[in-house]
Order: structure tokens, then C-alpha cells, then sequence
């Protein structure tokens, strides 16, 4: 159940989501680009370990084709090495 959301920005400036998480009794962020990877079907699961990457790097581009979901440690590396995938 979802009451009193709002929509804010974390310090890097993507947009969120503040939702009451019921299953775990408080609030919880819920990221745009998350929400929409879910909703065509990248991930299965908001509340996965899976990171959303931005193919083309501009986090305000939510388009579907923009996002991939990516394992969190190969994920850093990328973007560690310049954008080269390990």
C-alpha cells in the first residue's frame, strides 16, 4: 500500500518516489527510472539487488531503450573504467 507519496530528488538528482512500504513498516524511495524498467519488464522486482543503468548516461532519459538492468558489482565497474565493460 502506497499513502502520501511525493516525488523528490536524491543528491545526484534523479527523481523519486516516497512510498510507505507496509511490508517493512516505513518509507522507502522508489526511483523513476526503476519504476519504469519494471513496468517493460527489465526487472521483475522494484525492490531488486539488480541496478537500472542509463545506456546513454543522462538520468533524466527514462525512455525503456535507456535501461538496463545490470548485477551491482560489474555495474560499478563500468562505470570505474571509463564506461568499458570489464
Amino acid at each position: 500500500m502506497i499513502v502520501g507519496s511525493r516525488i523528490e530528488f536524491d543528491v545526484d538528482h534523479y527523481p523519486r518516489i516516497r512510498v510507505w512500504d507496509s511490508e517493512v513498516g516505513h518509507d522507502r524511495y522508489l526511483y523513476l527510472h526503476r519504476l519504469v524498467a519494471y513496468a517493460h519488464g527489465e526487472i521483475d522486482d522494484l525492490w531488486t539487488d539488480l541496478e537500472v543503468h542509463h545506456v546513454d548516461h543522462d538520468r533524466w532519459n527514462n525512455q525503456p531503450e535507456n535501461l538496463e538492468a545490470r548485477e551491482s558489482e560489474p555495474h560499478a565497474d563500468y562505470h570505474l573504467n571509463g564506461g568499458e565493460l570489464a
